[in-house]
């Protein structure tokens, strides 16, 4: 985690066994393992405080808007009149944060397995979550989120939305990347309703796993759109993804996309409108290729094997 050098700490983000990022920090605000995973909550000069899970720099009080905009809003938007929502993960609060920012909305179930985590994040990171999960459309529920999803009626939702940590061996979300669950999530979504995934590392140095999962979407739902964001904190494109049975993000005009967040949202939003829409989903010559051919179909039987931080 930490090495001391002058008067600084430094923090080791390894990308792969020949790329590693450096970042100083000065606090550490909490150092805890859960039955899950390792949570460090650090002070860093450039980005302000920042969330560490397992290793993997997970967001910044400075960007983590870019982040959780993304994943969240091209989806609630082209869903039509969003009352019901399913949430798997977003530990930190954020991405129900946008979640309630929709006037329709009724009811979100937020499911997230680590309850020590969200415990921690409550206290700890309220500048990321502002409250949200004490809102009273909130339904906050602590077990394994496939199971949970399962147990719902088919079409009992407007938008599902899955920020996961990433499946490593072991990991509680490895289930949440196959095939089989996303034949899940188009079950449970109403006929107009939409899918977003985070989506790992979406570069052409590292793109494997984002691949494979979107090659595993498209098995499935009809559109499936892949989506990058430069996020400052992690020195990387991020990817998503985008999936529906009707509606398709490339269709849709910034100012159609401005004009929904008018009458849908309440509250402001700092990196997300319709030309960053525009921007989100016109991907490079190269991405496309790579989408193009690699990846492979994960399933059940066949996941997709990722290495650990401690093993690279």
């Amino acid at each position: 985690m930490k090495e001391k050098k002058n008067s600084w700490m430094w923090f080791h983000d390894y990308f792969s066994k020949t790329e590693i990022h450096l970042h100083g920090f000065t606090d550490i605000y909490a150092s805890i393992k859960t039955k899950y995973q390792s949570i460090d909550i650090v002070e860093f000069p450039c980005f302000g405080k920042t969330l560490i899970i397992d290793g993997d720099v997970q967001s910044s009080i400075k960007d983590e808007y870019i982040y959780h905009e993304a994943l969240v809003h091209p989806a609630m938007l082209l869903s039509n009149n969003v009352k019901n929502v399913f949430l798997a993960g977003g530990g930190e609060g954020s991405t129900l944060r946008e979640i309630l920012k929709y006037k329709a909305l009724e009811n979100v179930v937020k499911c997230d397995i680590d309850e020590e985590a969200i415990n921690i994040y409550k206290e700890k990171l309220v500048e990321w979550h502002k409250g949200s999960f004490f809102d009273s459309r909130v339904t906050l529920k602590h077990t394994d989120a496939r199971s949970l999803l399962e147990s719902y009626p088919d079409s009992s939702f407007d938008v599902i939305i899955t920020d996961l940590t990433e499946p490593t061996e072991g990991s509680p979300s490895k289930r949440l990347y196959s095939k089989e669950f996303f034949s899940l999530c188009k079950n449970k979504l109403k006929a107009n309703g939409t899918l977003a995934i985070q989506a790992s590392l979406f570069r052409i140095t590292t793109y494997e796993m984002h691949a494979s999962i979107a090659k595993t979407i498209k098995e499935i739902f009809p559109i499936t759109r892949s989506f990058a964001p430069y996020v400052p904190s992690f020195d990387t494109t991020w990817g998503f993804i985008f999936a529906s049975n009707q509606a398709d993000p490339i269709n849709f005009s910034p100012e159609e996309i401005d004009k929904r967040i008018n009458e849908k949202i309440e509250g402001d939003l700092r990196y997300y409108d319709g030309i960053t829409h525009l921007h989100l989903f016109s991907l490079g010559k190269d991405l496309r290729e790579l989408l193009d051919k690699e990846g492979q179909i994960i399933t059940d039987d066949a996941p997709f094997h990722l290495e650990r931080k401690d093993q690279i």
